[in-house]
């Protein structure tokens, strides 16, 4: 939730709750996958690398479909596409935890990857309209984003080893119906709305300035999304290979500590936010793509202890510009476009993540490891790098007047 939102309107409050739960859902139901495929492959008879091929697809659609999302949420409506978003990846949740074959499967995990992209356009324009500090509250969405994939490997692991692995799909594929549901009413009884303008409007940018944005923001965020989609889908197996028994010996065991190392992570999404309303977002963006290109090449290098403080710092700082970016996109964006350019920017991010996932099965059934997969991540955190630079100030002085409204 978000501490703005309770001086005022209550609608504000249950928007930014919902809006925030949707989050949680989306990267949480997004990568139970990631760990139940260490265990799948025995129930299914396929190698590790076939059997997280078949999410790719679904990763593919998670960005694919986020423009036209956008789209109907800026024409039609963003609560409904909300409600549309939770019962729908609710119900092919369930239908992958049910599937008794992988056609099954892979029909599930594409349709989880669909209505997953109604999420990020969507849900996140709106909640930035609702904001009064913009970064603070995108730091704060980003934390609930982060937590769901902290959640994921920790749950999957407890149900593998405890219960099943279909109930780790069965039982948070209800929980998320039951939220579409509940949205549903609010929607109805008129608790929540679509938003028609920002809260807190920002100083419009120099119109020569949106073109350059937006071509530099084409290529970095394309990085974002491959190393993003990349690190949280291998994490669970790069923990699998790089430490030893004593440190992980259980499917729980892996989900535990990938699920910590996330969490911890998180905590630089709130901080990230914080300095983004107090400092150019550019200046931000900038400096933790730099921190991140030495971290994913030691990530690369690393075994034992070293492996997960190398995890935590690249997780540590991928997040810590996620609040910066969106500000941006923000920024130069007409209202009236505002999902729709959230869409274009989560095809890219999240579309090249789902091939990612591709390259990296094929990757570890040829050689075995991850080393060159990281490698390559660093050299495209190296890429955004070099564009960053281009990216206009926003100046320090306009955050500061934008916060103080």
């Amino acid at each position: 939730m978000n501490i703005d939102a309770s001086r005022d309107d209550p609608g504000l409050l249950i928007s930014m709750a919902f809006s925030n739960v949707g989050h949680v859902f989306t990267h949480m139901l997004t990568i139970l996958y990631a760990t139940a495929v260490l265990y799948l492959p025995g129930v299914f008879d396929l190698s590790y690398g076939e059997m997280l091929g078949l999410s790719s697809v679904g990763l593919i659609l998670f960005g694919v479909g986020s423009l036209p999302a956008g789209w109907f949420g800026d024409r039609w409506s963003q609560v409904g596409m909300l409600v549309i978003f939770f019962i729908g990846i609710g119900v092919s949740t369930v239908f992958t935890g049910l599937s008794t074959n992988t056609t099954r499967l892979f029909i599930g995990l594409s349709l989880i990857g669909l209505f997953a992209s109604i999420y990020h356009p969507v849900g996140i324009a709106w909640l930035v309209a609702c904001a009064r500090r913009q970064g603070l509250t995108l730091g704060v969405n980003g934390a609930f984003g982060h937590l769901g994939s902290a959640v994921a490997p920790v749950f999957v692991g407890l149900m593998i080893d405890y219960v099943s692995w279909r109930a780790a799909f069965v039982l948070p594929g209800a929980i998320a119906i039951l939220t579409g549901v509940l949205l549903w009413v609010a929607w109805a009884r008129g608790w929540v709305s679509d938003r028609s303008a920002d809260r807190t409007p920002v100083p419009a940018p120099a119109h020569g300035d949106y073109r350059r944005v937006f071509l530099v923001l084409l290529v970095t965020m394309a990085c974002n999304g491959f190393v993003y989609a990349g690190m949280m889908n291998t994490a669970p197996k790069v923990f699998e290979l790089g430490l030893t028994v004593t440190l992980v010996d259980s499917y729980t065991g892996i989900g535990m500590l990938t699920g910590t190392v996330i969490a911890l992570s998180s905590v630089c999404s709130f901080i990230g936010g914080w300095l983004a309303d107090r400092y150019s977002p550019r200046t931000i963006y900038l400096i933790f793509w730099m921190l991140l290109v030495p971290a994913l090449i030691l990530v690369a290098s690393a075994s034992g202890y070293r492996l997960i403080l190398a995890m935590l710092l690249a997780m540590s700082f991928l997040v810590t510009f996620a609040a910066a970016e969106n500000m941006l996109v923000a920024q130069y964006t007409p209202f009236r476009w505002r999902s729709v350019a959230y869409g274009a920017r989560f095809v890219l991010a999240l579309g090249i993540g789902g091939l990612t996932v591709y390259v990296a099965g094929d990757l570890f059934d040829r050689t075995g490891t991850f080393g060159v997969l990281y490698l390559l991540f660093s050299a495209a955190a190296l890429v955004a790098v070099l564009c960053a630079f281009w990216l206009p100030s926003t100046g320090r002085m306009n955050r500061k007047q934008a916060v103080s409204n």
